[in-house]
């Protein structure tokens, strides 16, 4: 019993407690939204008013933005009729150009400021002149500031042509000229097909003919070149059998020194010099003549002569082997 007892009195302490902090928590919640009232009050006056000075802000902007366009479309209609006038001033200033071009060069000698600083042999020469100054289309300050120079500097205020009259006679007598150029050209229409033809012919037989030519001039080159390589062949032979067999028979060292041989004894033979034989085979048929009759004058000596000669060499030999060796031994 008195456990429950315990227990009840701890239930309703609890409650008692929590009855407490309801009622405070209450109290604020009725406070917090009493508060966020008053700031949803005071918060809608101050859109409240921004939203009325936004609208009026609004109201002005509306009514400058259909001044602006108001100006924006004089703007444009000013514009449209400054390109409509500096097209009218291209074209009256092509067209003066042009009146200024077709008027005779006598006149044009002495009114016209683009050829008065040329010399009178140049007035053949003149081009039609348009407007040199050219205008960007776009450029609405570049084409105020040209036209402005224009009109403080303008053109001389005088024409050669001053009546329509005038300028149709002028076509006139260009349809007249371009009339007889039509019947010139019709009269030589036939002719000039048949010249055409003619060349065209020509230019093929000349063709051919250049064709034909160079056939020959291809095969006189090669003929050419032809010759020239048997040539160079028999060049290359003729050196090498010049500076080959030629030259050891000939001019070799041991050649020159046979003929030196030969000439020497030649010299010691006959006892006197001569000059240089052309070739080497006179003297030696010479020599080859005396060495015959040698052999034979040899071949008819007496036998004893022929050993006694043997022993007086071999004595003359021996006497100069001796003397040498005594030489030897002094030295």
């Amino acid at each position: 019993i008195g456990y429950r007892r315990d227990l009840i009195m701890k239930i309703e302490h609890s409650m008692a407690e929590e009855t407490r902090e309801h009622k405070e928590i209450v109290s604020k919640l009725k406070k917090h939204v009493k508060n966020f009232q008053t700031f949803l009050t005071e918060d809608y006056k101050i859109a409240s008013a921004k939203v009325a000075k936004a609208e009026k802000l609004y109201a002005e902007l509306v009514s400058k933005n259909a001044e602006f366009l108001g100006y924006v479309s004089k703007i444009t209609i000013l514009n449209n009729i400054l390109f409509k006038l500096d097209a009218i001033r291209s074209i009256l200033k092509t067209y003066r150009s042009y009146l200024m071009f077709v008027a005779p060069l006598s006149w044009r000698k002495l009114h016209d400021e683009n050829l008065k600083h040329l010399p009178s042999n140049q007035y053949q020469s003149g081009e039609f002149v348009t407007d040199n100054d050219l205008v960007e289309t776009l450029n609405i300050d570049k084409m105020i500031e040209v036209a402005r120079r224009e009109l403080q500097n303008p053109y001389p205020a005088y024409l050669y042509f001053k009546r329509p009259q005038q300028m149709m006679y002028l076509f006139r007598s260009m349809e007249l000229q371009s009339r007889e150029y039509l019947l010139q050209l019709s009269k030589t229409d036939v002719p000039y097909r048949l010249l055409r033809e003619r060349i065209k012919q020509l230019k093929y037989t000349t063709q051919k003919e250049i064709e034909y030519f160079q056939y020959y001039i291809d095969l006189l080159n090669n003929e050419i070149g032809r010759e020239t390589y048997n040539e160079n062949h028999l060049k290359k032979n003729f050196f090498r059998i010049l500076n080959t067999m030629f030259y050891d028979g000939v001019a070799s060292p041991s050649t020159l020194k046979l003929k030196i041989c030969i000439e020497y004894v030649y010299e010691q033979i006959f006892g006197r010099c001569e000059e240089g034989h052309q070739n080497l085979q006179d003297p030696m048929k010479i020599l080859e003549v005396m060495y015959e009759d040698y052999n034979l004058r040899l071949d008819s000596l007496d036998f004893n002569i022929v050993n006694q000669a043997r022993k007086d060499f071999f004595a003359q030999d021996l006497k100069t082997m001796t003397n040498a060796y005594k030489a030897q031994r002094e030295l």
